[in-house]
């Protein structure tokens, strides 16, 4: 049984049927680095778990940049949940920042009931994963530049390794090239230190 499974049972009382019916629609996929799963501007009808690997969530401004909001590493949900639980348009790309796997759930096959039961975990996950996640962000951005990084650091070891400077960069709203100097001045501390 895949950890979606698993994580599903814990989180909602799913009867034998819907159970099988979840297994029956479920289906794994890979998505191999820098592969799309959900574009912006998109409506996002697939509930997606992600059983290992890396992605990330961003949008593209005005100018064509790409801005980080959330990065996800093994054993969470890769949907956006606004547009998959309002049907509205995907605000969010969300991309593979290394091969990964994922269970994916097809929605339109399953019944009223069980849609129910998923959209109210669906809003459960937004309060108790997400709103932390853009509480800690919101707190992260207005703080320095090299203590906006610190305090990444230190609330996100395991991302400082397996995420890529310049997600890093965007995610905390700052130039790749700073990021460096900041990290080489955090190194010579360190240095100094010892």
């Amino acid at each position: 049984m895949s950890d979606f499974i698993t994580y599903l049972e814990k989180q909602i009382k799913l009867s034998f049927q819907e159970k099988q019916l979840i297994i029956d629609f479920t289906k794994k996929e890979k998505l191999l680095k820098n592969e799309v799963f959900i574009h912006q501007g998109r409506i996002c009808n697939k509930l997606a778990y992600l059983e290992n690997g890396a992605c990330r969530m961003f949008y593209t401004n005005d100018n064509g940049d790409e801005v980080n909001t959330e990065f996800i590493l093994s054993k969470g949900f890769i949907t956006d949940y606004i547009s998959f639980l309002k049907k509205e348009v995907c605000t969010v790309t969300i991309s593979a920042m290394e091969d990964s796997e994922i269970s994916i759930l097809e929605t339109q096959h399953l019944d009223k009931s069980l849609l129910n039961k998923l959209s109210l975990l669906g809003k459960n996950y937004i309060q108790k994963k997400c709103l932390p996640v853009l509480l800690d962000y919101q707190i992260i951005v207005a703080e320095k530049p090299s203590l906006r990084y610190q305090m990444f650091e230190q609330k996100y070891p395991e991302y400082t390794q397996r995420i890529p400077q310049k997600h890093i960069a965007s995610y905390l709203k700052i130039r790749p090239e700073t990021l460096s100097r900041i990290k080489r001045r955090l190194i010579d501390l360190n240095q100094l230190k010892s």
